[in-house]
């Protein structure tokens, strides 16, 4: 992940630049599920993947694509923690992976788990 420093870099750099050529892979992080969704919808026949680290037990899902054309040459993921998401993760039914496994699902997984997701706000930690 990019520091803030990093990003002002980087940011700046991109404005002084006429074009952008990326050759190798780019990871970008999304905040929600329906920011994956339409990662997954966009890109050109993705892998879909669900995945708990080994260690720490962290849950991710991520949506992945080659990629052969300009701006961008490689392998292109989109990866949601699950964690602060539990909901959605509970809705693709992997509450049994345990830590250090992967399992692969589908477009259509990640549909139907988005349709199963509360359409009320979250609560404060005050109840209100």
């Amino acid at each position: 992940m990019l520091r803030a420093g990093d990003a002002r870099e980087l940011s700046t750099l991109l404005r002084i630049s006429s074009e952008l050529d990326i050759l190798g892979d780019v990871t970008a992080t999304v905040d929600n599920p329906s920011e994956l969704l339409a990662w997954a919808r966009t890109l050109d026949q993705p892998a879909v993947l669900a995945w708990r680290a080994k260690d720490s037990g962290h849950r991710f899902v991520q949506v992945a694509s080659e990629h052969h054309k300009a701006p961008v040459r490689g392998l292109v993921t989109a990866v949601l923690e699950c964690d602060r998401h539990a909901d959605f993760w509970d809705a693709l039914t992997l509450t049994e992976l345990a830590n250090g496994q992967c399992s692969r699902l589908t477009l259509d997984d990640l549909a139907k788990a988005w349709t199963e997701m509360p359409l009320a706000p979250p609560t404060t930690s005050d109840g209100e």
